[in-house]
């Protein structure tokens, strides 16, 4: 069994814009005045940032467990997959420049109703291991015999693996 967690140079900048952003939003939202409907603006940026700084602290905290039978992450929200009860197989491409070249993906695992009920597991490629647990995935999807949609597979194909 492998425990995998993003290491906090990976979350330094998810951090730095969350705190960045609820901190400038509260100030402004403390020192204007509330005479016109401007202030409701910088009320929901408030609540905006603060719920991605809590994403970042649970993404943070969360452990992914991957052995042979399955992947659990534990953590705020825990979760497991069983590989021979995955139903849905999903990885997309975020680009963050016009080139393409940089960016991340985020690899979504999905399982039947099982004992604990359905169970879903959001990953992203700044996890050490990703290209790992993507492989392990796919070889899952396969032996369940689950189709992929194309962009899946051109992104399992890009990270060297066969859908």
């Amino acid at each position: 069994m492998t425990e995998l967690r993003y290491p906090f140079s990976a979350l330094f900048w998810d951090y730095a814009r969350g705190i960045a952003g609820t901190v400038l939003c509260f100030v402004i939202l403390v020192t204007i005045e509330w005479h016109n409907q401007l202030p409701w603006l910088f009320v929901g940026l408030t609540v905006l940032f603060a719920i991605y700084t809590m994403t970042t602290i649970a993404k943070n905290v969360a452990r992914f467990r991957v052995s042979e039978e399955g992947i659990e992450c534990g953590g705020f929200r825990k979760q497991s997959i069983r590989w021979g009860d995955l139903s849905e197989l999903g990885l997309r491409y975020y680009p963050t420049s016009r080139s393409r070249k940089k960016g991340w993906m985020t690899l979504s695992l999905k399982a039947r109703a099982s004992r604990g009920g359905p169970a879903s597991l959001k990953i992203e490629s700044n996890l050490p291991g990703f290209t790992e647990i993507a492989t392990r995935a796919a070889w899952a999807a396969k032996e369940n015999k689950l189709m992929v949609d194309r962009v899946t597979a051109d992104n399992l194909a890009a990270l060297g693996v066969s859908a």
